[in-house]
């Protein structure tokens, strides 16, 4: 009943249904956040929400500023590889404890003095229940590639993302898996409009967000 009143509100571009909405957001990324901090993936504490505000600790560059963005920060080869790393290991440890990110790139992830920090959550799916979590965990790493691929060009040919996915497909993914970059080619057609469907989806969350953020500064 409720979701069915939500819908409504939301059709309407009701302030109701806005506030609803919003609420779900925030109340879904707390719950990530909460998920995959006890998972051991490096993302802020949250401490809750308030008047309509999510509130979580401040990731630090070290000196008390505010860390940069991962598109703020330049690498060597040998640095681009060693972070390209780290954060697959996070993927790992977040789709071992369920969840997809569905919208990871170098603008939600920080750096702190002792590495990579994921944010923005809001929109972080189901593994096991989301249709759509395979494509989206394939992007996420594919950003990942196509970012640190700029310092390191050899990881612009890698497949982690197949790979990671197979391995969790066939319940063999843990923290520790060893990962090569390589998987053999599966001959099934892909579903494109479903993963279409999925890209412009998570194009309007984003867009939504931004929104969002915008509407908090003013």
């Amino acid at each position: 009943m409720k979701s069915t009143r939500l819908a409504r509100a939301m059709e309407k571009g009701s302030r109701f249904g806005r506030e609803e909405l919003e609420s779900a957001w925030q109340n879904a990324e707390v719950s990530a956040l909460y998920r995959l901090a006890d998972a051991g993936v490096r993302v802020p504490v949250p401490y809750g929400c308030f008047d309509g505000v999510l509130l979580m600790e401040m990731v630090s560059d070290g000196a008390g500023h505010p860390a940069p963005r991962l598109s703020e920060v330049d690498f060597t080869p040998e640095e681009a590889r060693d972070c390209h790393g780290r954060l697959l290991r996070e993927v790992v440890r977040m789709l071992c404890a369920g969840l997809v990110h569905g919208d990871l790139s170098e603008y939600n992830i920080l750096m702190d003095p002792q590495g990579p920090v994921i944010i923005d959550l809001p929109q972080a799916v189901d593994a096991a229940g989301n249709n759509h979590a395979r494509p989206m965990l394939e992007r996420d790493v594919a950003n990942l590639a196509s970012f640190f691929g700029q310092f390191a060009p050899e990881l612009l040919e890698s497949r982690y993302g197949a790979e990671i996915w197979a391995l969790y497909e066939s319940g063999e993914l843990t923290p520790e898996s060893e990962l090569t970059g390589m998987v053999e080619d599966d001959d099934t057609p892909a579903d494109l409009d479903s993963l279409l469907r999925e890209i412009m989806d998570a194009r309007e969350e984003a867009e939504r967000r931004r929104e969002r953020e915008a509407g908090h500064d003013d």
